[in-house]
């Protein structure tokens, strides 16, 4: 009874049970099964508060680094970059500071010459050095006084530049959050989601023994559902952890996707080395499938 219990299945003997299996998978012996996930999944969030104006975007649409997604409202920080933008041009106390300092440095030269041949007093000359050193110190205060209002235009600017999302990578939106004229607050700032699916990363869980030949860097072949052919992955990690309880090492390794050939999502197979993966049919069993 104790033999029968381990070869049956609430009724059903488990070679049966494995039969019913290769209905619908592929047997792969030395194969470990996975699936393809994009390389990244970004949430993209809005710095700012504020309402939606436009969506530049659908969703399934491929986008580019930098491509706009949505604004927020930016009718104020406009104006006010405008304003910043006139002070920031605005030269004419630094002219005017440069034009007195020219006139102090010629008085103070003249004095210096006359003080030579005794025509003018010591008191003079001091107060001529004293007069064009407040008048060099007002240049320095009108050049810093630019240097602010510079430095106010740029962050106006960029305060206005963050209004605007736009997608950190090259990929395809998967999820529009917000639509125009809904509230973007600090509290649910997320708008868009943005995936990259090139490469196409995959995350396999490795026996330890067979773990042990791989590592960083190194070509391995990947078997797609519904693709003949293998494709040539590299891979990016193996874990320096081994999983205790299944006695695994997770690898995961990365899919040039360059012409979108694979979707995300798809069930794919490590063909491990010396693992030579053989197809059969879904009606062969694994010994009618080595007769043939």
């Amino acid at each position: 009874m104790k033999l029968g219990r381990q070869h049956v299945r609430f009724g059903i003997p488990f070679c049966a049970v494995l039969a019913l299996a290769g209905l619908t998978t592929s047997s792969r012996a030395g194969d470990i099964e996975s699936f393809t996930e994009p390389y990244r999944t970004i949430d993209v969030a809005a710095v700012e508060t504020g309402l939606i104006i436009a969506v530049h975007i659908k969703e399934g649409d491929k986008v580019e680094t930098h491509q706009s997604l949505a604004d927020l409202n930016q009718d104020v920080l406009r104006a006010t970059l405008e304003i910043a933008r006139v002070q920031r041009d605005a030269t004419s106390a630094l002219t005017s500071a440069e034009a007195e300092l020219r006139l102090r440095t010629t008085r103070l030269e003249k004095l210096e010459q006359l003080r030579l041949n005794e025509n003018s007093s010591e008191e003079e000359v001091n107060r001529a050095a004293l007069e064009k050193e407040i008048a060099a110190a007002r240049v320095l205060s009108a050049k810093e006084t630019l240097e602010t209002k510079r430095l106010e235009f740029e962050r106006t600017r960029i305060q206005l530049e963050q209004r605007t999302l736009r997608s950190p990578i090259n990929g395809f939106v998967t999820e529009i959050y917000k639509d125009i004229g809904e509230f973007v607050a600090l509290t649910d700032p997320v708008v868009v989601t943005v995936v990259q699916l090139d490469p196409l990363m995959v995350t396999f869980s490795v026996p330890v023994k067979s773990a042990k030949s791989l590592k960083s860097g190194q070509t391995v072949p990947v078997k797609i559902d519904g693709h003949k052919k293998n494709a040539e992955a590299s891979i990016e990690l193996v874990s320096p952890v081994i999983n205790a309880g299944s006695q695994t090492v997770r690898v995961k390794v990365l899919l040039p996707n360059s012409g979108y050939t694979f979707q995300s999502g798809s069930k794919c197979w490590l063909v491990l080395p010396g693992h030579e993966p053989q197809l059969t049919s879904k009606s062969e069993t694994p010994d009618t499938a080595k007769r043939n």
